[in-house]
């Protein structure tokens, strides 16, 4: 039985005098309506298989109409314990609940009446790697006649169970032939039992004792097996399973609603109806698509009523819905709002931009917004300066409308602390924002900093008597290698200098500088090096590539730090290795090539970084059916030549393992999503899902771990070769999807009679999302589908919870997360920009960088960097050694 909120949340100690609305604006200033509310939950705590949840009631255990129930995603099985606590009708149109998500409950309060909701989540009672061992073990009669059938074993397990919670029925006794013909004995089937409470006594199960607990646990290890046989056998089921969606709407007093009549009625348990409305503009207002204008101004109403400063966002979503209803209602309330000084985001922006306030205002105090106001050389108008003095809502920046806009002033010392405390941005002087991002995060690596700006104690003098040249990856430099790379340097440092000391929003890297990264005599390394018309914009190139070149230039520039002649100044990344020829135990030390310790990833589905890593140190494998068994391959827009060239560096390292001698301070990873498409003979870029850890532990690829853990590691390396084979059947299975799509066009409700993708909201969904609502149409043709890809996903992630058990102790090579890249965009063309963590400011914060625009991103938005954000992805990551101090994020010094 749920248990009430108060028992979870703190309640005021007088809530007749606070009220609801103090109440509920303490969890979060948005509100939605019940039926968005849904709509959020649905995608709470999904996890790693992106989905939306569908609930549905638990009728074991439910009461008629009772204010306490569980319910349960019939996908991955989390349950939540609700109970909703009404105060009587609502006195406005719609409940306006507002919410406090966390990892483990869900707390939700209407800020007009009270009611409040409180959901606690539980994990899966039936463990889904027991279900997935169940299932290996009771394949369908058509490939073993003399097996029990896994569906029919679910459907006597679910009898069984209700008895005994229902009765507390005799013991089972397992040599029966019932039990033999319907369950079968073997070691899922023991396991199953005993996580239902079931003890084994003499070849017989008996059930437990009816305890209030025990009795719980029968009927929600039922639940889950009947939610299993709603979505694979539904004829199997003897009893009614109701969406928890109608129950909750019902409880709360508004499951009717007034609807508008030319929108598509809603349903909230369809999987494809919920992923729409997890994009829709309308979520911003907490409204669903077919709600009537009444509702939608309503909430709008409420919503800027209790954050002023979100009213513009909300007016673009009134003009939206208004342009696309012809809604007089709505036409009226825009109106009506713009008369009272409430503009569109666009006209706010503007009003920002005239007086050059960087990222449109956000992140920055008011105070530091005066300083930036009153020293503006910017042409803003006294009627911008009074739109942003509504949004602000600050008396303060409402004085400045009493007073003549000044001249820039001398001395303004909360402007200077404002700049001493944020770095610069960078200009995008034609397609470089990949190299900006590269610069800011060069300019947080102390050492190369500090190298760079004190250049004259480091650098070659390649004029003076008897140099004798020096090699670099094998390449012999001439003078004129060096004098080129010093003058490279010499643009670094007077870019470095102004972003230690600039007063301004951003600054521009000079041309030079950006012809020199985007070139170098260096063919081997890259073949980036085009002639350039003077007028001709710079084309968009790799941040690994790039950063490549920079250390190229740097380490020409620089005189060795080591004697031997293939020695590089600039040595804090490098890394050695072991590598071990399985077939005949050889061990061989080598450098690994990459400069910063980049190791390149590839990404083709959504996956962990850790198992990314793992793939990368494994032995390697026959490439089969496209699948790369190199994890160095660099770029797939290569020609087929460059495929050949690589076919003999594959075959000679396959089952090989390489093992690290020495970890470096920095570890760079290059999430490579850049893939080729065989059959259409083109590149695309894969918007796979990475999942990325704040921190990452290198200990089990230690040379100085492997004995010390032989067996261990020996494990480790079955499970993951197991993974491996799990995630080729995954493609293959996505592989013959798309056939299957290709040969049933019809099947996919998104499609136009002509073959083109309609323009639904569904189109715009994450790729790994996406994949999930477009099952839903073709498992109708073939149910296979879905179950074989359960059964992988339930392998797999049993498989990385076995080897996160077995590298639970190996952390002492820690590395944390000090940089993410992002890219928006296609494969050959889009956006770059990167989040900084800056660890030294008084709060912890990350920075983002995106060209001109410098801005912070509080820890409780930090899902943006790690996540994407308006459907970007991760390219690039960058750890640093949890004991080392390399990096120093803010270095800025004001006069």
């Amino acid at each position: 039985m749920a248990t009430p909120a108060s028992d979870y949340w703190p309640s005021p100690t007088n809530v007749d005098d606070i009220g609801p609305l103090i109440n509920a604006l303490s969890l979060s200033e948005r509100g939605t309506t019940p039926q968005r509310w849904i709509v959020d939950m649905s995608s709470h705590e999904i996890g790693l298989n992106p989905h939306p949840h569908i609930f549905y009631i638990n009728p074991n255990e439910c009461p008629n109409n009772s204010d306490s129930f569980n319910m349960s995603c019939q996908t991955c099985f989390k349950q939540y314990d609700v109970n909703i606590s009404s105060n009587g009708a609502c006195t406005s149109l719609s409940h306006h609940l507002h919410t406090q998500f966390s990892d483990e409950s869900v707390f939700a309060i209407c800020c007009h009446c009270g009611t409040a909701i409180n959901a606690l989540l539980e994990q899966p009672t039936i463990p889904l790697s027991l279900i997935y061992r169940i299932r290996m073990a009771r394949k369908p009669k058509t490939l073993n006649p003399n097996a029990p059938d896994f569906h029919e074993a679910v459907a006597t397990l679910i009898r069984i169970l209700k008895n005994a919670a229902e009765t507390g029925s005799d013991s089972i006794n397992l040599a029966s032939m019932t039990f033999i013909n319907k369950i079968g004995l073997d070691e899922s089937s023991k396991e199953f039992f005993e996580t239902a409470g079931f003890s084994l006594i003499d070849q017989r199960f008996h059930p437990p004792d009816r305890t209030s607990g025990n009795v719980q646990l029968l009927n929600r290890c039922c639940f889950q097996l009947q939610l299993l046989l709603l979505q694979e056998r539904p004829s199997l089921l003897t009893d009614l399973i109701n969406p928890a969606c109608q129950y909750i709407v019902q409880k709360l007093g508004c499951s009717t609603y007034e609807r508008d009549a030319k929108e598509k009625i809603v349903d909230l348990f369809n999987k494809t109806t919920l992923m729409n409305e997890l994009q829709s503009p309308l979520g911003k207002l907490g409204c669903v698509t077919d709600m009537s204008d009444d509702i939608i101004i309503d909430t709008f109403q409420t919503q800027v009523s209790h954050d002023v400063t979100t009213s513009h966002a909300l007016v673009d979503v009134l003009v939206d819905i208004q342009k696309k209803r012809m809604s007089e209602k709505l036409d009226i309330e825009i109106a009506c709002r713009k008369s009272e000084g409430i503009v569109t985001t666009a006209e706010l922006r503007s009003a920002y931009m005239a007086f050059d306030i960087p990222n449109f205002g956000d992140g920055i105090s008011n105070d530091v917004l005066l300083g930036l106001m009153r020293a503006s050389h910017g042409s803003a108008s006294a009627e911008q300066l009074k739109i942003i003095a509504k949004a602000r809502n600050d008396s303060f920046i409402n004085q400045l409308l009493e007073e003549p806009l000044e001249e820039t002033m001398m001395e303004d010392p909360i402007l200077d602390l404002y700049y001493a405390q944020n770095p610069v941005g960078l200009s995008n002087i034609g397609n470089t924002c990949y190299l900006n991002s590269l610069l800011q995060y060069i300019y947080t690596i102390k050492e190369i900093r500090e190298t760079v700006m004190n250049m004259e104690a480091y650098v070659e003098d390649e004029s003076a008597e008897g140099w004798k040249g020096k090699v670099i990856d094998g390449r012999i430099l001439s003078q004129q290698d060096v004098a080129e790379a010093k003058e490279t340097v010499m643009e670094l440092r007077g870019l470095f200098s102004l972003m230690e000391s600039a007063k301004s929003r951003s600054i521009a890297p000079s041309s030079r500088l950006v012809e020199l990264l985007l070139s170098t005599g260096k063919d081997e390394l890259t073949n980036i090096k085009t002639q350039r018309l003077p007028n001709e914009s710079f084309v968009q190139q790799d941040v690994s590539e790039t950063m490549s070149i920079l250390m190229y230039r740097l380490n020409a520039a620089f005189q060795p730090t080591l004697s031997g002649q293939d020695s590089k100044p600039v040595d804090r990344f490098n890394r050695k290795a072991i590598e071990v020829d399985n077939s005949t135990g050889k061990r061989f030390e080598r450098l690994i090539p990459e400069d910063f310790s980049t190791l390149i990833l590839s990404v083709k589905e959504p996956i962990t970084l850790e198992e990314l890593i793992d793939d990368y140190f494994d032995a390697l494998e026959p490439e089969i059916e496209g699948h790369s068994s190199d994890p160095n391959a660099t770029n797939v827009n290569n020609t087929e030549t460059s495929n050949n060239d690589n076919q003999k560096t594959i075959t000679e390292l396959q089952g090989r393992d390489i093992t690290v001698t020495e970890l470096p301070p920095i570890l760079q990873i290059h999430l490579m999503r850049a893939q080729f498409d065989r059959k259409g003979n083109t590149s695309y870029k894969s918007n796979a899902t990475v999942t990325i850890p704040k921190r990452i532990y290198m200990d089990q690829y230690l040379e100085s771990d492997q004995e010390e853990n032989a067996d261990r590691i020996k494990r480790m390396k079955m499970w993951k070769k197991e993974r491996r084979e799990c995630r080729r059947t995954l493609e293959s299975i996505n592989q013959n999807l798309e056939r299957l799509k290709e040969d049933h066009p019809d099947a996919n409700e998104t499609r136009e009679p002509n073959g083109e993708v309609s323009d639904n909201p569904s189109n715009n969904i994450e790729p790994a999302l996406t994949d999930i609502v477009n099952h839903g149409s073709y498992s109708a043709i073939n149910p296979d589908f879905n179950n074989k890809e359960s059964e992988q996903l339930s392998k797999i992630s049993d498989l990385t919870s076995k080897l996160s058990s077995e590298t639970a102790d190996l952390n002492r090579a820690e590395y944390k997360i000090h940089a993410v890249f992002h890219h928006e965009g296609g494969a050959d063309f889009g956006h770059y920009w990167v989040y900084i963590f800056d660890e030294s400011s008084d709060e912890p914060r990350w920075i983002k960088y995106s060209d001109d625009f410098v801005s912070e991103v509080g820890i409780a938005q930090e899902s943006e960097v790690f996540n994407g954000f308006q459907g970007s992805t991760a390219c690039f990551c960058v750890y640093v050694r949890s004991n080392s101090d390399v990096v120093q994020t803010v270095w800025r010094s004001i006069s």
